[in-house]
């Protein structure tokens, strides 16, 4: 009896105290794509080139337009900065010698120096070849797809703005430069304007509507990224993103 007592007891007690709370969930993300150098979308060639840098050691990877195929990757050295009326140069090397050199400005020589979001890279020299690199003002999201390039960025009120360029149009596109030093080509295949931002457990995105399209870009906090197209609600095509670099008011020339 007094044993069945003793048990009863344990177990009113038990029942009165609170459960501990689960642990929260990690903070650790496993990086799955880290984020590149730079992204320079060609606006006078039909490729998309793709920086990135450990220390002095530079890979660089190309794709090809209209089938987002990659067509090579190529290691150089770089060498050190040169600057010169507010731009920068850095030779770019390869086993065999010279391989080319990267260029960008400084934000203070921009109409607008608060308006880079990324750093400035304006062109670049790559065995022989000179590319000339798409740059918006208040750039949020340059990132491209097997099937098009796109860029987020922000007027100057604030409001977003998502602009594609579709490879099957690339071979009809024209270099154009815009107001605050912004250069791209002309047509764009789509522009939606008035977007949102909103913050989620695995990432970021940013979601633009117009005549019953939507238009959502996924960034996730491992690296990885999806463009997704509904229309009416109904989903038409899920894309990876294939790279993508993020730009900040904050940002800093590296």
């Amino acid at each position: 009896m007094r044993r069945a007592i003793l048990v009863l007891a344990l177990a009113l007690a038990a029942c009165g105290q609170q459960q501990e709370p689960p642990p929260p969930p990690s903070d650790d993300v496993t990086i799955r794509v880290p984020p590149p150098w730079f992204i320079c979308d060609a606006i006078n060639a039909p490729a998309i080139f793709v920086f990135n840098r450990t220390g002095e050691t530079v890979q660089v990877a190309e794709y090809e337009k209209p089938t987002g195929a990659i067509l090579s990757r190529n290691g150089y050295v770089v060498g050190p900065e040169e600057g010169a009326a507010g731009n920068v140069f850095m030779d770019i090397y390869r086993d065999e010698g010279t391989g080319g050199e990267i260029r960008r400005s400084n934000p203070d020589v921009l109409e607008t120096p608060g308006s880079a979001y990324t750093t400035v890279f304006t062109s670049v020299e790559l065995d022989r070849r000179n590319i000339n690199c798409r740059w918006m003002p208040r750039t949020r999201v340059l990132g491209f797809t097997g099937r098009r390039s796109f860029v987020v960025h922000e007027d100057a009120s604030g409001d977003l703005i998502y602009t594609a360029y579709n490879f099957v149009d690339a071979a009809n596109a024209r270099p154009i430069e815009l107001s605050e030093n912004g250069r791209t080509t002309t047509p764009f295949s789509v522009e939606v304007r008035d977007g949102a931002e909103a913050q989620t457990a695995e990432g970021v995105t940013y979601t633009f509507e117009t005549q019953g399209f939507r238009y959502v870009v996924a960034l996730n906090r491992d690296g990885t990224g999806t463009l997704d197209v509904s229309s009416n609600g109904v989903a038409m095509q899920t894309e990876d993103l294939l790279g993508y670099q993020q730009g900040t008011a904050q940002a800093q020339a590296q």
